[in-house]
């Protein structure tokens, strides 16, 4: 009798552990079928069970579910889990651990090339959803899953470029820096991508390699106006003499390429400013209006030259004790002052609401007597403060 009683105890063991991997057959039909509720009952079940939760098929199949929910557009499923694609790498991952037999590995390897393409939708749908730090994370876990063996060692550069896109947009300099210098490495990519990568070495306050780069870019792409233009404008922000020069010859480069545009001439003049060379930076600034009379910036350093020049002269002329010559001076800084007007009221003509401009204006008119101009002016200027 007590023999009869333990076989029935091994039976009811040994059916009752082969219910729980059952369990594990049921969660990956109903993914087949679609059912993917019930394919969470049951996988759910086999995974806290002692008899399935550590066995390899149990994680490759809960992997299969958490894709499955990761892949579906049918509402009713979508939120079953958080972060379903993530998990099923990790629950693959597991299985491969676990699998000292290397049962799971054909299973594994057919799943993950479709696991890979669906990180790169969710991608793409973050980054066009504005969550560039999720856009991210769902490349990078492609790119982690490219470095599989099965792969071949191939190289999606185009997602490593993606992956940098998302962490510049994101401002994960660190993350943007790393993927970027690998696709430039393997020179994929156009002009563009030293440009971001520029943007991202400054963001981290590294000019050094931010001018590395764009040298590397212009070197690559020496025909490219924008890498050009922002090796100019690089050098524009530096301080120092040497940078003010070097910036200079890229602008002569520049002018070859496109004698017509009143932005070089005007950087130019900006440039000898910094190296103190008035009129040269006078001529450079006259050059970019005769380009384009309506250049802002141009008009209004024009009018700052010549007024400051103007200020200089009377500063000149107060240290004068003789009153002919005194007055002789005075007449000499009208008449420069008369020439920076003309630039001024332009320059407020195209931007009306500039308040340098304004306060500038409104000295001028009072230095030449223009009491009604000065009066308007100093009234506006109340108006926008």
């Amino acid at each position: 009798m007590k023999r009869i009683f333990i076989g029935l105890l091994l039976i009811v063991s040994i059916t009752f552990t082969y219910a729980q991997k059952s369990k594990i057959s049921s969660a990956l039909n109903y993914v087949t079928s679609g059912q993917l509720d019930k394919a969470k009952e049951a996988i759910e079940a086999a995974a806290v069970h002692e008899k399935s939760k550590d066995l390899p098929r149990m994680f490759y199949a809960k992997g299969k579910v958490l894709q499955a929910v990761g892949e579906t557009d049918n509402e009713e499923f979508m939120n079953l889990y958080e972060d379903p694609l993530v998990q099923a790498y990790n629950f693959y991952m597991e299985a491969i651990e676990r699998d000292e037999k290397g049962k799971m590995e054909k299973l594994i390897n057919l799943a993950m090339p479709l696991l890979a393409n669906d990180f790169i939708s969710l991608g793409i749908t973050k980054f066009q959803e504005g969550d560039f730090e999720k856009a991210l994370e769902a490349f990078e876990y492609n790119l982690e899953i490219g470095k599989m063996p099965f792969y071949g060692g191939a190289i999606d550069t185009s997602i490593i470029f993606n992956a940098g896109l998302s962490a510049y947009n994101a401002k994960i300099n660190d993350k943007a820096i790393e993927h970027f210098t690998k696709v430039k490495d393997l020179e994929y990519g156009d002009f563009t991508l030293y440009i971001l990568l520029k943007n991202t070495y400054i963001a981290e306050d590294d000019s050094a390699s931010a001018l590395v780069v764009l040298q590397e870019g212009f070197e690559k792409y020496p025909e490219n106006e924008s890498l050009l233009i922002e090796l100019i404008n690089f050098y524009l922000m530096q301080g120092g003499e040497d940078a003010a020069q070097q910036a200079l010859d890229y602008i002569a480069m520049a002018k070859e390429k496109d004698s017509d545009n009143a932005s070089f001439y005007h950087a130019e003049g900006i440039l000898y400013d910094k190296m103190g060379d008035v009129e040269k930076s006078i001529v450079s600034y006259e050059e970019a209006l005769k380009l384009n009379p309506d250049y802002f910036d141009s008009n209004y350093n024009l009018g700052a030259h010549y007024f400051n020049r103007g200020v200089n002269k009377v500063n000149e002329c107060n240290e004068i004790l003789d009153n002919v010559e005194y007055d002789k001076c005075k007449t000499e800084a009208d008449e420069i002052f008369k020439v920076a007007l003309p630039y001024m009221e332009k320059a407020h003509e195209l931007n009306s609401t500039d308040k340098s401009t304004m306060e500038t204006l409104k000295l001028l008119y009072y230095r030449m007597q223009m009491m009604d101009k000065h009066d308007a002016m100093d009234q506006k200027l109340r108006d926008v403060q």
